[in-house]
């Protein structure tokens, strides 16, 4: 099955690159029609062609531009293979940035005494 023009907000749990291959360890999650929420993981997720080059890190969220899902057999039990070809940072993980405002430069510090209560 290919993975369609955009296959949004997947989480990365972890990144791995070994002998010239890059894995990656995918999370998802779909909200059914009464609220709650079904969970995927995709384990080992290469990445090839213009997808390896692109610097992901833990925690980054990102959008798959275009992939491929097979079912393979190995011995006698099935997995999943993801392959991405291109793909794409969406959001950073969280890190802060220069937008990042601690709490102390929000709020005003009150004295306790004039609280009603």
């Amino acid at each position: 099955m290919q993975i369609g023009s955009e296959s949004k907000y997947h989480k990365v749990w972890k990144v791995v690159e070994e002998n010239g291959m890059k894995k990656v360890d995918l999370g998802d999650s779909k909200k059914n029609q009464d609220g709650t929420y079904e969970n995927w993981s995709w384990f080992n997720c290469l990445l090839v062609g213009n997808a390896k080059d692109v610097e992901i890190q833990e925690g980054d969220t990102v959008t798959i531009k275009s992939g491929l899902v097979q079912k393979r057999k190995y011995k006698d039990k099935y997995y999943d293979n993801v392959v991405i070809f291109a793909i794409e940072v969406t959001d950073t993980g969280g890190k802060m940035n220069d937008d990042y405002v601690e709490d102390e430069e929000v709020f005003d510090e009150i004295d306790d005494s004039e609280l009603p209560f």
